[in-house]
């Protein structure tokens, strides 16, 4: 009988410790959305606007800019030529980004000049992203 006393105690403090250690983990992870600050609305803007993939291959894009300066990260990567242009939504020229034959990185700055949607027209055999800061 008292073998019996002894697996059930052994029993509930496995249990119990099995327990303790999951419920541990969820405390760490819990978010109390009640205690989350709102973001700074130019954060809000900035990280809202992102651009940021690797295609391949020939391909326009929509993209809604905001009005002001932006920076654009290019990668192109491949031997072939390749041309990367921003176009108005009506698909006039705005800007060329990038135009070359081969690999590139670099970067190109510019003023947005209003908040809407624009064309990212891209002619490329290779790989190829563009990130907007």
């Amino acid at each position: 009988m008292m073998k019996n006393y002894a697996k059930i105690a052994f029993s509930i403090i496995i249990l119990s410790m099995l327990i303790t250690g999951c419920n541990k983990d969820k405390k760490k992870d819990f978010v109390d959305n009640y205690k989350v600050q709102p973001k700074d609305t130019a954060d809000i803007n900035k990280d809202q606007y992102r651009i940021a993939e690797i295609f391949e291959g020939d391909k326009n894009q929509m993209h809604d800019l905001i009005k002001g300066p932006a920076t654009f990260y290019i990668m192109n990567q491949g031997t072939g030529p390749y041309k990367i242009s921003l176009l108005k939504n009506d698909g006039t020229l705005l800007a060329v980004l990038a135009e070359g034959t081969g690999d590139f990185k670099g970067k190109k700055e510019m003023d947005i000049p209003e908040t809407t949607a624009y064309i990212l027209d891209v002619k490329s055999t290779g790989k190829w992203s563009v990130y907007r800061e």
